[in-house]
Formats: structure tokens, sequence, C-alpha cells
């Protein structure tokens, strides 16, 4: 009978103590708009289980993903109040934490992987020093692609685009401004928000990559596409100070090298699957609109002179001189055909 009662006794005890959670445990809530099953949330599992292996369960990764811990400002905000820990944000979520990092979506500015590559490599030190300044610690940085316009109507020149109403994503009213002076109507308004107001016929244009248009079903409605790559997609996983603070020193950079192993590892997965994502948006009938080189020259002719004069506003000084320096010694020895 003894016997019988102190092995139900340990067995309590075992229960009991198996589950507390280890000492020193680690909890990361990460938010995101990358849509589930996307590559970018499939990164980030993977991304997670990597944690989970190498902290021996002491680090763990709580994603929320396709936009839960809403858009990417309300994700800073969160951050910088605490209530969320980090989270896998574009770029133009980064501009909410340093205008400097938009300078590489200028558009037309880099026109392809090599020289996005090449730029964001030597301005990472540079890039990392400012997060670090407000608050925030980058874990990754990640490829998204690249963007291209869809719009309800066919838009091959500029003039093609000024009479549908243009989604420009909320928070910088110098952007919305120039736009407005270049002939373009704009509405401004959160991406959680985007699909029912392209639904509502609020919106009738937006600039995205294909592989967002269609794992967010927006080409339904706006399915035309326009064949002018207009900038880079890019962006990085970020993390506060203080829960990096958190995180066992001697884990730090193991947990990093796994986090750039995996992103670096998306971009040959990007480009296919934005290819797959066109031929698919093409059987449901997406259109796709080249632009002739005669209308590439307009475009380019028109954006400069709508953005160049937010260099210094939208676009930090330092940051859009800095890639442009390291632009011109990539084209030196690359240059474009």
């Amino acid at each position: 009978m003894r016997r019988r009662v102190w092995t139900f006794l340990l067995c309590v005890v075992t229960c009991f103590f198996g589950a507390i959670p280890l000492a020193g445990a680690l909890t990361i809530k990460l938010g995101t708009l990358a849509p589930i099953g996307s590559p970018w949330e499939v990164g980030l599992r993977r991304i997670a289980a990597d944690w989970d292996r190498i902290s021996d369960g002491s680090v763990t990764l709580r994603i929320y993903a396709g936009g839960i811990a809403g858009d990417e400002p309300d994700m800073i905000r969160k951050m910088r109040i605490g209530t969320l820990n980090a989270a896998g944000i574009t770029v133009s979520g980064l501009q909410g934490i340093f205008k400097g990092f938009k300078t590489l979506s200028y558009p037309l500015l880099v026109r392809s992987d090599g020289e996005l590559a090449y730029v964001l490599d030597h301005m990472k030190p540079f890039f990392e020093q400012e997060l670090q300044k407000r608050g925030f610690h980058a874990i990754m940085w990640s490829p998204g692609g690249w963007v291209y316009l869809f719009s309800r109507r066919p838009v091959i020149y500029p003039n093609d685009l000024k009479s549908q109403r243009l989604w420009v994503w909320s928070g910088d009213p110098d952007e919305i401004q120039a736009y407005q002076r270049a002939g373009f109507q704009t509405v401004t308004l959160a991406v959680t928000d985007l699909m029912t107001s392209l639904q509502g016929g609020m919106a009738d244009a937006l600039v995205t990559s294909p592989l967002l248009a269609a794992s967010n079903q927006w080409f339904g409605v706006v399915n035309n596409m326009s064949t002018l790559k207009l900038g880079p997609l890019w962006g990085a996983t970020v993390i506060t100070d203080k829960t990096w603070s958190e995180v066992q020193p001697d884990l730090r950079q193991e947990l990093m090298d796994a986090a750039q192993k995996v992103a670096d590892s998306l971009t040959p997965e990007l480009v296919k699957a934005d290819d797959q994502a066109i031929e698919i948006m093409k059987k449901f009938g997406l259109v796709i609109n080249k632009v002739p080189p005669e209308a590439e020259a307009e475009w380019a002719d028109l954006l400069d002179k709508t953005f160049s004069g937010l260099v210094g506003t939208t676009y930090d000084t330092d940051s859009f001189e800095m890639a442009t320096k390291y632009l011109n010694g990539y084209l030196a020895s690359h240059p474009r055909l």
C-alpha cells in the first residue's frame, strides 16, 4: 500500500514539475502581414523550429501571420508599448522606424536582384545602427520579389492611371501630396482594409508583388498587371532591444545566423512563386499589359519629377546619397543591358 502511495506521489510531482516552463524560457510574439502558407510565413515557421532546436526549447517564436497583429504601423506601435516583441515587416513598415529604409524602393532606382543584394549588403551596418538608435534590432534581412502596378483598367502610360484611384499606404503625407501633384488620385488606408475598399470601388489600383496580389485575392478586382518593374519588395524581421536582451548572449549570433540562412534560401523560392502566381492568376482572368520602351521612358520621367522632391523628407538624404553611391559602383562593373 505504502509503495503505491509513493508511486502515485512521484507521478504527481513529475507531472507538476514537467508542466513548469524551462527556467529562463522566453516566448517571442512576432507579427507579420505575410499570408498563411506564403513563402515568408513558411520561412518564419522554419526559423521558429530552428530556434527551438538551437535553444533547447528556451526560445519560442510565436507567429501571428496574415495581419492578425494589425497593419505594419500597428505592429511597430505594439512593439514600442511592449504588447508585441517582433515583426516581419516590409520596407514600408521599416520606414515607420527610420525613413532611410525606403530609399532602396525609390521607383526605378534599383532594378535587379544583383543591384539590390549589393547595395543592401553595403548598407546593412548603417541600417542596423539606425535601428539600434531607435530601440530595435534586425534579426534578418529578407527579399520579397518585385512590385508592379495592378489596376482595374489597363495601365500602360501614366495617363492611363490618372483616371483611377491609386491605393497608397497611409502614413506619409508628403508622398501622398507628391502623387497628387503629379495628377494621380490617391486613396490612403490600412492594408488590412484594402480588399473591402477594392470591392466597394473606393480604390482601383495598387502597387504590389504578384505573389501578394494572388495570396490576398486582390487580382480578382484589379485584374490588369503592367509589366513595368517599379522596385524591389524587401524587408526585415526586427525585434525590440528589450526582448533581444533577454535572449542568452551565447545564443544570439547562432539564432541570427539560422534566421538569415532561411531568408537567403527564400530568394529563388520567391522568384519561382511570383512566376507561378502570375500563371495561376492568368488562368483566372489576369491580363498582362506590356509596357513598351517609350511608355517606360515616360514613366521614368514622371516618377523622377514626382519623387526627386521627396529626398530630404520621405527619403532620408544620407541614405539616398549612400544608396546612389553604392549603386553606381555596382553598375560600373555590371552595366544594365
